[in-house]
């Protein structure tokens, strides 16, 4: 695959690009049509769906995809997190091809935190007109319900908190270290000066083809189909 010049290196696939900012944007859903109730629950229900089956498909792609959305190329240890926060405070800019030590670990906590409040919505119903239930909800005790309930509505919260530190941290990089990560996200393109040091070779990266994405997504989604159905 060539590159768009010889001073950047492709380094996220359109299948990452897509998957993050779709669910940017159906979080953004979720999170106004909760708030509204009434009719909007179905939009509610709906966008969860799809978050669920974006959530299957990055697991997924996380290890069959491209090279820089695997989790083995990304999920470092503690040492690997510390050092990278040592040159956070330093004068010199990290260079990573892919996400950092500390992106990589917010990565999985996001993915893991959406997956527990979608899951709890699957379970979760209004008790007092019982006119909106979670399409598993009638597979679980009443108790059950009541906590999948209780933990939909708290746990909104912290994800607003994860979300929030995710948007300082890619503002950070871009004021602190002057480091777009905002827009690598969006070409899939980063400057070769922020992967590798000066006169390094540049990394070799493998890329998946778009239709195992398709065959994946599509797989996902229908995995989603039955459980909701």
């Amino acid at each position: 695959m060539t590159d768009k010049s010889p001073q950047k290196i492709r380094v996220w696939d359109l299948p990452v690009r897509l998957f993050h900012w779709t669910l940017v944007l159906l979080m953004v859903v979720s999170y106004f049509t909760g708030r509204w109730g009434g009719d909007w629950m179905k939009f509610h229900f709906w966008s969860g769906y799809a978050i669920l089956t974006l959530l299957l498909f990055r697991i997924a792609w996380g290890f069959v995809g491209s090279t820089t959305a695997r989790f083995s190329n990304f999920i470092k240890g503690p040492a690997a997190g510390i050092a990278h926060l040592r040159e956070l405070l330093s004068r010199h800019a990290p260079r990573d091809i892919g996400h950092n030590p500390i992106g990589g670990l917010m990565v999985v906590v996001l993915l893991l935190a959406v997956l527990a409040q979608v899951t709890a919505g699957l379970f979760s119903a209004d008790t007092d007109t019982g006119t909106i239930t979670g399409p598993l909800a009638r597979l679980v005790a009443d108790k059950w319900i009541e906590t999948a309930t209780s933990f939909h509505a708290y746990w909104v919260n912290v994800l607003l908190v994860l979300v929030g530190l995710h948007v300082v941290a890619a503002f950070a990089y871009l004021f602190w270290k002057k480091q777009n990560l905002i827009r690598a996200m969006i070409t899939g393109h980063k400057p070769i000066g922020d992967c590798v040091p000066p006169g390094a070779p540049r990394p070799v990266l493998t890329f998946a083809p778009p239709r195992l994405a398709v065959s994946v997504l599509i797989v996902c989604a229908a995995i989603v189909y039955f459980i909701v159905r």
